[in-house]
C-alpha cells in the first residue's frame, strides 16, 4: 500500500498551491483508534496521545468507545483507494501527515466498517479530493464544514454527518418569521404605515381586499414597491460588485445528492447570468448598506436572507414562469422562502433598456425597471405562512433591447446563513 506525499518547503493554501516533489512511502499497518479525551498517558503512548490532541478527536470520543469494536472482517479492503482518492500530504511534515492518514484510517476500519450504525454511509464516506488529508490538518474541517465534512468525511472524521437528518437538525424552539395566520398581513400593514418608510415612497399593487376598500384595489397577494429605495450611485456600485465577483449563467434547484444538497442546473426556461454577494463584495460600504436597509425596512435578521443575487439580463434574455419558494425546505434548518426582495439598477426610461419587465401572471400585473425602485412580495399564504403562494408565480420578461441588471435578495423563516455555512440548505 502506499501513499502519495507531497514534498513542500512552504505550506500551500486551499486555493492556492506551492512547487511540489512527490515522492511515495510505505506505511506502517493502521494504529489502534484511541480516545483522544483522556486526561493522562502512559510514558509508551506519549507519542500518539500528542497525534490524537493535535488531531481534534474529542467530538468523537464522546459518542464511542472506539476500543471496545472488534477486528474489522478480514474481507474488508484497507487500502486507501477503499476510502477515496489518493491522498496528497505535506512534505515538510511527513511523519505527522504519514500518523495523521493512519488514524482517520484507523477511525474508517474500526467505526465506520465496525459499527453497523454506520451501514448507510459507509458507501458515501469517501474523500472526494487528493487535497482532503491536508486540508483536514490544518483546520479546514472547522473553517470550511460545509465543504469538509461532506467531501472529506473520512479525513474529518465525520462519516455519521453523511446522514442528512443527523448533520442539518431542525431548531424547533427557533422562532418563524411568520409563525401563525395573519402574520403576512400585518408584516405589510406595518411596512405600508410606517411614517418612516415613506420616504421610500411606497405603491401597493396588490393586497388582499378589505370590506371597506373601494375598486382601485386590486385583491390578490402583497405587491408593493419601494418607488427610491437606492440611490442611482448606489444602483452603479452594485452593477460594478456583480461585475467584479464575475457573471455566471443563471441555474435552478436540481436533484437531491447523497448528502442532502442539491445539484445546480441549467436550464432553457433561465437564460441570465448571476453572481453573489459574499464576503469580498460584502465589505463593501455600499453593499452593507443596502442589506442593513433591507434589515431595518422588514425587521427580519440579515441571517435569515440568502446573500445579494445579483442579476444580469441581455438582450433576448428572460427567465420564465417559476415560484421563489423551495417547498422541500420547509423540513430543513432555515425554513421556506417567504419573501422576495428584489432591486431594479437600471431601468427603461435613463439606460436605453426596454423590456425586462416583472409579470405576474396570475395578479395581472407587470412591474417594470426603473433605477433605485424595489419590488417586495410574499411567497407564503396570509392563513397557512409555510405553504406556498401560488399566485405569486412570476417570470422575468425577455428584455428586448439593451443589458438588465438586478440584486435580489431572498429572506427565509428562520437564520440561512448558519445552516448554510454547514452545506444545510
Amino acid at each position: 500500500m502506499q501513499f502519495r506525499i507531497i514534498l513542500s518547503l512552504a505550506v500551500p493554501s486551499i486555493t492556492k498551491g506551492a512547487e511540489t516533489i512527490s515522492k511515495s512511502i510505505n506505511l506502517p499497518p493502521p494504529i489502534p483508534f484511541r480516545n483522544a479525551s483522556r486526561s493522562s498517558c502512559s510514558a509508551d503512548e506519549d507519542e500518539q496521545c500528542s497525534l490524537d490532541d493535535g488531531i481534534r478527536m474529542s467530538r468523537f470520543d464522546e459518542v464511542h468507545d472506539a476500543n471496545a469494536y472488534a477486528p474489522a472482517p478480514e474481507k474488508v479492503d484497507y487500502s486507501n483507494e477503499q476510502f477515496g482518492v489518493l491522498q496528497k500530504l505535506d512534505g515538510a511534515n511527513v511523519d505527522e501527515s504519514a500518523k495523521f492518514i493512519d488514524h482517520w484510517r484507523s477511525y474508517m476500519i474500526n467505526v465506520v466498517m465496525g459499527d453497523s450504525s454506520y451501514s448507510e454511509v459507509r458507501d458515501r464516506c469517501k474523500n472526494q479530493h487528493e487535497m482532503c488529508s491536508f486540508w483536514a490538518m490544518i483546520g479546514e474541517c472547522d473553517n470550511n464544514p460545509g465543504y469538509m465534512k461532506t467531501n472529506c468525511a473520512p479525513a474529518c472524521l465525520s462519516c455519521d454527518e453523511l446522514d442528512f437528518s443527523k448533520r442539518c437538525p431542525v431548531d424547533k424552539n427557533m422562532k418563524n418569521a411568520f409563525e401563525v395566520p395573519g402574520d403576512v398581513n400585518r408584516f405589510f400593514e406595518r411596512v405600508i404605515a410606517d411614517e418612516e418608510l415613506a420616504k421610500y415612497n411606497i405603491t401597493v399593487h396588490s393586497r388582499p381586499k378589505l370590506p371597506d376598500d373601494d375598486d382601485t384595489v386590486k385583491d390578490g397577494p402583497w405587491l408593493i414597491t419601494f418607488e427610491d429605495f437606492i440611490t442611482p450611485d448606489e444602483a452603479d456600485r452594485l452593477i460594478q460588485l456583480g461585475g467584479l465577483e464575475g457573471y455566471k449563467r443563471s441555474t435552478d434547484v436540481g436533484n437531491l445528492k447523497a448528502d442532502g444538497s442539491y445539484t445546480e442546473e441549467v436550464h432553457s426556461t433561465r437564460t441570465s447570468t448571476n453572481s453573489w454577494c459574499l464576503d469580498k463584495c460584502m465589505q463593501d460600504p455600499v453593499a452593507r448598506d443596502v442589506v442593513n436597509r433591507i434589515e431595518h425596512v422588514t425587521r427580519i435578521p440579515q441571517t435569515n436572507s440568502e446573500s445579494l443575487q445579483m442579476l444580469r439580463y441581455e438582450e433576448g434574455q428572460y427567465y420564465g414562469v417559476h415560484h421563489d419558494l423551495i417547498e422541500e425546505q420547509a423540513s430543513r434548518p432555515p425554513g421556506v422562502r417567504i419573501l422576495t426582495f428584489y432591486m431594479y439598477l437600471n431601468g427603461n426610461e435613463d439606460s436605453g433598456l426596454e423590456g425586462g419587465g416583472t409579470k405576474f401572471p396570475k395578479v395581472g400585473i407587470t412591474v417594470t425597471p426603473k433605477k433605485g425602485r424595489a419590488a417586495m412580495w410574499s411567497s407564503v399564504l396570509n392563513d397557512h405562512p409555510h405553504i406556498k403562494d401560488h399566485r405569486t408565480d412570476h417570470t422575468a420578461l425577455p428584455v428586448t433591447k439593451g443589458v438588465k441588471f438586478g440584486a435580489n435578495a431572498w429572506i427565509h423563516q428562520r437564520d440561512f446563513m448558519t445552516p448554510n455555512r454547514m452545506g444545510c440548505t
